[in-house]
């Protein structure tokens, strides 16, 4: 057996050699893994036998297995030589493509289909890529590298231009052809691609268009791009701001980045922007600067009103008389007629020519009659009426009652004078008879009065058990009806109630004093008034100035007439083809009808003086010739001798001459009276505007000083009286005070010192500073002993109501009232001519008109040039509005020379609001002062006293001292309440009566962020100015004034075509010359660059576009398809250097050859080509075993799976479980030389050492042969 055991001990050592051999021979073998011999030993042994006495017989060859240990790497220039570091293999599919196949070796190369392969032709399998070059190991195919890109060339869409433009180059205005170098400056030339990799030449030519200027500040080149030989015209590209943001345009120019729409309304507005028709806006043509007007009503045509010395208003000429009166006292008819406002029922008034008859209807307001005021503005207020008539509701009858004489008068009259005024004629009669009686007083009153009215008869008084009645027959309006006594009348002596008037009548007088009344009062051409539609019956009021007269009978039938008037030296002919046409033409000759008024009736023309005072009839017909003739074109003409002659008797003015009211030029106080209506900004209640506060105010003023305004300072007068009505004036009221509000005490020149007399205000209510006048006025000169002594006035800056003495006397005011603060007398001093008692209207009082209708800002202007009155609204902009309406005609404001020249269609008097078009831009902007930080707690209450509660403020030129007055409990809203209230009772100095300027609409307010006060004027534009100092607790020391500002805003421009009609852009952003579909603007519209046009500034940098220059699509030749290009110029400048370029790129691309191929770590396959691109082709795999010692290995360092490896696990190399994969490098076997030349020793031993034991066993064997032989 020792044989046999040594034989095996060979065969293993014979085994062991061959695989040493065998890993020897493959040490260069790329990816080859070492074998090993695994042996055992051979027992056996029988069950009855002792295994401890049994011998082995040798060793069997179990299994040669193979060590998978990592082999060394080695690199090489290949990107296809693949290695694997770490565990797994690559996976190969067989030539047959039904084999897997697992190796190491990572030799691969490209075979003519350029699939990745080994030597032996087996292909390397990759996994598909998503784009983040994450593996799908459910879809593994054959690696494929291609050689060229097929679809993947790249249509050129952007182009990147860096140049530099010169800034000397010149502008070209030549029409461009690119043919003709001398129409652009400089070009470009670049290559673009289309969708299949076709190249094409693409050439830019620039053009200047402009030089920076002050009024456009901005350099402009235009761009011609070609395409081949195709011009590319340029899109229609919406305006970006510098981020890219789409920009949005209103009416007023403002724009806006999409992203600046914040709030829910502004993007609703912008949304519902988007759907509408829109006129296409360019952003270089909103250069269209405007200044925010307010909204401006220009009047008509108003002459004579600069400062010559014929010319202005002069107000002296006009009477506190009514104009029925005075034109009565003119020498006009009147017609009265009994209107009973008790009658139910519409009152109609007819009048005018038989051929043009109008009506004015003042209807009932339901079963309430109008009243006689009612149907006398009515009528006043038509113009028609008001060009021939005056209405006046007359009160022919005045009553006072509760006169009482006294039980015991010494002497028997008490009463010492008796005022009453008739038709406008004031008759006061003093010195009467000391012993008239009751039953004897009244008929010499009517004696005097009668007297006094030119011996008429017309006035009746009566004295009935108490009641004193005067009545005038010719139904002229009583006023004024006024009783006293002397100062010696017993106690209970009475000078009766407040006058009563009464049977009133509608007075229609006419307005030329050559109508007759009967001519007024006649049915056919003159005045009809119905009641209830009954007609009343008319009362002639004959003027008491008649006329002389002379009348001319023509007899026959003469068809030509002529009259001869003027100097012998030149007289003037007038003729005429009948008598009518001759009465026509005489009064329109100037010359004529300065003198003399032409009637025709029958056969008689008849001529009147319009002198009242020429009594000699036979003056006219020795001044006026008539002639006559019955020949068709007569040679000669027969004068008409003796005319028929009416003389003027019983005429006042020739008893007592002419009365200055009959001058022409005198007009009445209603020619003032609410001149027109002013709305402003859509206000609910409007402003009634008049002129006839400026009889009161100016009668103060002495008789050397003017009373004549012009043009421009009526305007101021106009533009005080409505910023007066419209702002927050608050009114004086002393109802609360307590009674006497104050007192005066005067010392006379001569040292009497006269009684004090209390002056109660508690039941006057609400009073302006002209009331508040009026009533102390009258209060003091109602009083016997200071009547006439005292003057009030107010003074508008220092706010003080101020007495004057009217000699050398001296006065002094005091109140025991606390709400008068006046603890200590007023004492006018020594040299002092007046003394102020400081008034104000209270911070608690509201002011007449609420806050939110008032209106600040408002403006007349006169402008000489055009001679015109402008009436300009508060406030800027398209929200701002104006309407004047109830112009009263025949009034000052309808005049045409010396007037305000309100003429012409009402409409033009009304500008509203625009809610649609933008005209007069935008609101301006306040003056607003803000100042430093307060120095007082303003959570708690806080103390105001006598050293920080002045403060000196300037508003829009009027400067005043505000006086807060003293307190401990202030609080910030109370404190800046009272603070505001006397900034905005500040006015100016009112001068030569007229109404003073006065501050309006100031707001006080508190700056939480700067913990400061905060003054914002009413007013807003350049003009507004603020400035206010105070003591620095309250942070008003040391502030500059501020200003307000005048906005501007721009006039979109429309964009032109070619044809320059209106380009529009539809909802589709698509453009159009046709406005159909297009309603209003919208809101918000797109605005556009110009199409092609780059813009720099003056520092050279590119203005516009930043997000570059889009192209039309253009269609390539040959159906190869499209192009849309963006040319990005963001890069480009323009110095003072040549003509450069920067840098030139374009993101197109031709297909691309094979330029690069890169296998990454964890095996992703990346090609580049020559185009650019770069693309993922996959993913080289591994794969691991279970058992990588049971895969079965055939050749080639190939391996097949077996059920002892398990199923192949496939994995992303370097995930868990997989080595990395290392490209451009090989694994070299994992053969140790050395170790393997070792086991060669080993191995040889082994075999000589079984050989030996064969040796001496065989040796052995033969011993015992020899034995047994």
């Amino acid at each position: 057996m020792s044989f046999y055991t040594s034989l095996t001990g060979l065969n293993a050592a014979t085994a062991q050699l061959g695989v040493t051999s065998n890993n020897i021979a493959n040490v260069s073998t790329t990816g080859f893994k070492r074998s090993r011999t695994d042996f055992g030993d051979i027992f056996a042994t029988s069950p009855l036998q002792k295994a401890s006495a049994t011998i082995g017989q040798g060793v069997s060859l179990k299994r040669v297995v193979q060590e998978f240990g990592q082999g060394n790497m080695m690199f090489s220039s290949n990107t296809l030589d693949l290695a694997i570091s770490g565990d797994g293999f690559f996976p190969l599919k067989s030539q047959d493509g039904f084999q897997d196949i697992f190796t190491r070796n990572g030799v691969f190369m490209m075979n003519d289909q350029y699939n990745v392969v080994n030597s032996a032709g087996q292909r390397l399998m990759a996994a598909s890529v998503d784009s983040s070059g994450k593996a799908n190991l459910d879809d593994m195919n054959v690696l494929t590298i291609p050689q060229k890109t097929t679809g993947m060339a790249k249509q050129t869409s952007k182009v990147s231009l860096g140049l530099n433009f010169p800034a000397d180059a010149e502008v070209i205005t030549k029409d461009f052809n690119r043919n003709d170098p001398d129409t652009y400056n400089k070009s470009t030339a670049l290559t673009v691609y289309d969708a299949g990799g076709n190249s094409y030449l693409a050439s830019v030519y620039y053009v200047k268009t402009q030089n920076a200027s002050q009024e456009t500040p901005n350099n402009k080149w235009q761009t011609y791009v070609y395409v081949g030989d195709k011009l590319v015209n340029a899109s229609l590209q919406q305006a970006t701001n510098t981020l890219g943001e789409d920009m949005y345009v209103n009416k007023y120019g403002e724009l806006k980045a999409k992203s600046d729409f914040k709030t829910p309304e502004e993007i609703a507005e912008l949304n519902s922007s988007f759907s509408k028709k829109t006129i296409k806006f360019s952003l270089d043509n909103l250069t269209d600067i405007r200044t925010s007007q307010p909204a401006a009503v220009t009047a008509g045509i108003a002459t004579d009103l600069g400062t010559g010395s014929n010319d202005g208003v002069d107000f002296a000429n006009y009477l506190n008389v009514s104009k029925s009166d005075l034109l009565r006292q003119q020498g006009s008819s009147a017609v009265t007629y009994p209107v009973d406002s008790t009658t139910v029922g519409a009152r109609d008034i007819t009048f005018g020519p038989a051929a043009a008859r109008v009506t004015v209807n003042i209807p009932a307001n339901g079963t309430t009659a109008p009243t006689l005021a009612e149907v006398v503005t009515a009528l006043n207020n038509n113009s028609s009426f008001a060009s021939t008539y005056v209405a006046q509701a007359a009160s022919p009858t005045g009553t006072i009652s509760s006169v009482n004489f006294g039980a015991a008068s010494t002497p028997t009259n008490p009463f010492a004078s008796f005022g009453v005024n008739v038709g406008g004629q004031q008759f006061d009669l003093t010195g009467l008879t000391s012993t008239l009686t009751s039953s004897t007083f009244a008929a010499e009153l009517q004696t005097k009065l009668r007297a006094a009215d030119g011996g008429r008869s017309d006035i009746s008084v009566s004295l009935t058990s108490g009641s004193l009645v005067v009545t005038d027959a010719a139904k002229r309006n009583i006023t004024g009806m006024e009783l006293t006594k002397i100062s010696t009348a017993a106690t209970d002596v009475s000078v009766g109630s407040e006058p009563v008037y009464g049977n009133t009548v509608l007075r229609i007088t006419a307005l030329d004093p050559n109508v007759t009344a009967a001519e007024i009062n006649d049915t056919s051409t003159g005045v009809v008034v119905q009641q209830n539609s009954v007609t009343l019956t008319g009362s002639n009021q004959a003027t008491p100035y008649t006329r002389a007269k002379v009348s001319y009978t023509f007899a026959g039938a003469p068809t030509v007439f002529k009259a001869s008037f003027g100097p012998t030296s030149a007289p003037i002919t007038v003729e005429g083809t009948s008598g009518t046409d001759l009465a026509d033409n005489l009064n329109k000759n100037a010359t004529f009808s300065a003198d003399y008024v032409a009637s025709y009736s029958g056969t008689a023309l008849t001529l009147t003086a319009k002198d009242p005072s020429n009594a000699n009839a036979s003056s006219i017909s020795g001044a006026v010739k008539l002639y006559s003739n019955t020949a068709l074109a007569p040679t000669t003409f027969t004068e008409i001798n003796n005319p028929g002659t009416s003389a003027v008797t019983n005429n006042p003015v020739l008893a007592n001459g002419v009365a200055s009211i009959l001058d022409t030029t005198k007009k009445s106080v209603d020619d003032l009276k609410n001149l027109f209506s002013v709305n402003i900004d859509n206000a609910i209640d409007p402003v009634v505007v008049g002129l006839d506060h400026l009889l009161e105010s100016m009668s103060h003023l002495s008789t050397s000083q003017s009373k004549k305004l012009s043009g421009a300072q009526i305007a101021d007068e106009l533009t005080n009286v409505i910023s007066r009505a419209y702002g927050d004036e608050k009114p004086f009221n002393f109802s609360t005070v307590g009674t006497p509000t104050f007192k005066l005490s005067l010392t006379k020149s001569n040292k009497t010192v006269l009684p004090d007399l209390p002056i109660d205000l508690s039941g006057s209510k609400d009073m302006r500073s002209e009331d508040l006048v009026r009533e102390v006025q009258s209060q003091i000169d109602g009083n016997s002993q200071y009547s006439g002594l005292v003057d009030v006035t107010y003074d508008t800056q220092a706010q003080k109501l101020v007495f004057t003495p009217t000699d050398n006397a001296k006065v002094t005011v005091s109140s025991e009232q606390s709400a008068m603060d006046l603890s200590d007398p007023l004492v006018q001093g020594v040299n002092d001519s007046s003394v102020g008692l400081t008034l104000s209207p209270s911070v608690s009082t509201s002011p007449y008109r609420a806050l939110n209708e008032q209106r600040y800002g408002m403006k007349v202007e006169y402008d000489s040039v055009k001679q015109t009155f402008v009436f300009k609204s508060g406030t800027t902009g398209d929200n701002s509005g104006i309407a004047i309406t109830n112009i009263r005609p025949g009034s000052l404001a309808t005049q045409t020379s010396k007037g305000l020249g309100m003429t012409g269609d009402p409409a033009n008097y009304t500008v509203a609001p625009s809610t649609v078009d933008a005209l007069r831009g935008i609101t301006s902007k306040p003056a607003v002062l803000t100042g430093n930080p307060l120095a007082v707690n303003v959570d708690n209450n806080f103390s105001v006293d006598s050293t920080n509660n002045q403060f000196v403020v300037s508003v829009n030129g009027i400067t005043g001292t505000v006086v807060v007055p003293p307190k401990d409990t202030y609080t910030l809203g109370t404190f800046m309440e009272a603070l505001q209230n006397g900034i905005n009772n500040l006015q100016s100095q009112s001068k030569n009566g007229l109404t003073a300027e006065s501050v309006n609409g100031v707001k006080v307010s508190y700056n939480s962020a700067s913990s400061s006060l905060e003054f914002t004027t009413g007013t807003a534009s350049t003009d507004s100015y603020i400035k206010v100092t105070g003591d620095a607790r309250w942070g008003l020391d040391g502030l500059d004034a501020q200003f307000g500002t005048t906005t501007t805003w721009i006039k979109p421009t429309a964009f032109k075509d070619e044809k320059g009609a209106t380009v529009y852009i539809d909802g589709f952003g698509a453009e159009s010359s046709t406005a159909t579909g297009f309603d209003t603007l919208p809101a918000w519209s797109p605005v556009y660059f110009d199409k092609g046009e780059l813009t720099f500034d003056t520092a050279g940098n590119l203005v516009s576009p930043k997000q570059g220059a889009q192209l039309d699509t253009v269609y390539l030749p040959n159906g190869k398809g499209a192009l849309t290009i963006n040319i990005d110029y963001s890069k480009s400048t323009q110095f003072a250097s040549p003509f450069s370029v920067l840098s030139q790129s374009q993101d197109g691309a031709p297909e691309g050859d094979l330029v690069g191929l890169a296998i990454a770590d964890d095996g992703l396959v990346s090609a580049s080509f020559s185009n650019g691109a770069q693309k993922s082709l996959g993913k080289v795999v591994l794969v691991n075993f279970s058992n990588p010692s049971g895969l079965r290995q055939i050749g080639d360092t190939n391996y097949y799976k077996t059920s002892d490896s398990g199923t192949p696990k496939y994995g992303e190399a370097g995930s868990a479980g997989f080595g990395t994969v290392r490209s451009g490098a090989t694994e070299r076997a994992n053969v140790d030389l050395t170790q393997e030349l070792v086991d060669l020793i080993t191995e040889q031993r082994n075999f000589q050492a079984n050989a030996k034991a064969m040796e001496t066993s065989t040796s052995m064997t033969q011993t015992i042969i020899q034995i047994r032989n």
